[in-house]
């Protein structure tokens, strides 16, 4: 609602101005400056809301993002706190409340960030190192924490790779050559090599798929896709499975009390199935207010205008629109 009232500042000034019943509600220069301090404030969770709730795209190694651009805002509130006071009770509550949950960043959120093929560790590490300065928080060797942690996953994934393997066996088919190589995957170094190869390499510069970019270097690094495709699968936010169980209330109605469990889950299941292959999980039909998600963002808007046929195909800048 901000952003969409700021713009127009000196229209609502003139308007009340101009009607003495109203010109007491008018606002000064110092009230519409505390408004857009708020709305920077608010806009960083709002854009980490919207990532954070896709359901049709990875979002595990975009939490450690968010968190950083919050952390950003928390120490830009405190800079503006010397000149406006404002919004100081309200900023130390929700500090406080911010670093309960996140004062110590879950190991498994860093290890995804390093994951994506943009950051790596090399600036994994760093973001960490900054997220805890904006925070006032120590930073006790973020470099060894990161690449222990990763190290350590990449260890047991890799044991895993190496049971799954089948043994060698001397024979016809199996030569001195493919004795030599068997040696070599399991040599504990060699598979170390994978994780060094890929920190020391060239980070993306460009947008990714990172399920694609990972599904084609599944054959150089193996033990990272597998990584990759595990901590890929963990969705950040509880939204989209909330959102579908919140849908039973619209199956079992007071005209259909008497469906079997069975009966109800697969009705439950089949409907969530359908709503994800057309993306449009979260529109309910003949709502005037109800939510759609984009195929892009994944998180719940208003719907469109009568008039205005809803496309699940719609950019995900929903919330630019003139409508909502």
């Amino acid at each position: 609602m901000f952003h969409r009232v700021l713009p127009y500042k000196d229209v609502i000034d003139d308007m009340l101005k101009n009607n003495s019943d109203s010109i007491q509600l008018m606002l000064s220069t110092g009230e519409w400056q505390q408004l857009q301090h708020v709305k920077d404030f608010l806009k960083a969770f709002f854009d980490a809301t919207v990532k954070l709730s896709c359901s049709y795209t990875p979002s595990a190694h975009e939490l450690l993002q968010h968190l950083f651009a919050i952390s950003k805002v928390y120490r830009d509130i405190r800079e503006l706190e010397s000149r406006d006071e404002t919004l100081a009770p309200v900023v130390k509550a929700m500090t406080t409340k911010f670093l309960k949950y996140w004062d110590d960043v879950p190991l498994v959120t860093i290890i995804a960030n390093c994951l994506d093929p943009h950051w790596k560790v090399k600036y994994t590490v760093k973001m960490m190192q900054k997220y805890k300065e904006n925070l006032g928080l120590p930073a006790h060797n973020e470099e060894g924490r990161v690449n222990y942690a990763l190290e350590t996953m990449f260890n047991l994934y890799n044991s895993r790779i190496n049971v799954a393997r089948p043994a060698s066996t001397s024979g016809s088919h199996h030569g001195l050559l493919d004795d030599l190589r068997d040696e070599d995957d399991l040599d504990e170094n060699a598979s170390m090599n994978e994780l060094k190869s890929y920190n020391l390499g060239m980070v993306e510069k460009h947008p990714v798929d990172i399920l694609d970019y990972w599904k084609r270097h599944s054959s150089a690094s193996p033990t990272l896709a597998m990584m990759a495709r595990d901590i890929f699968t963990v969705p950040v936010s509880t939204v989209p499975s909330e959102s579908c169980f919140s849908s039973a209330n619209r199956i079992l109605t007071d005209r259909r009390s008497k469906l079997g469990p069975n009966i109800f889950e697969r009705l439950v299941c089949m409907k969530d199935w359908i709503d994800a292959e057309n993306r449009t999980q979260h529109f309910v039909p003949g709502e005037t207010s109800s939510c759609v998600e984009t195929q892009g963002s994944g998180t719940a808007t208003e719907a469109e205008s009568d008039d205005e046929e809803y496309d699940p195909k719609d950019t995900e800048l929903w919330y630019l629109r003139n409508n909502y």
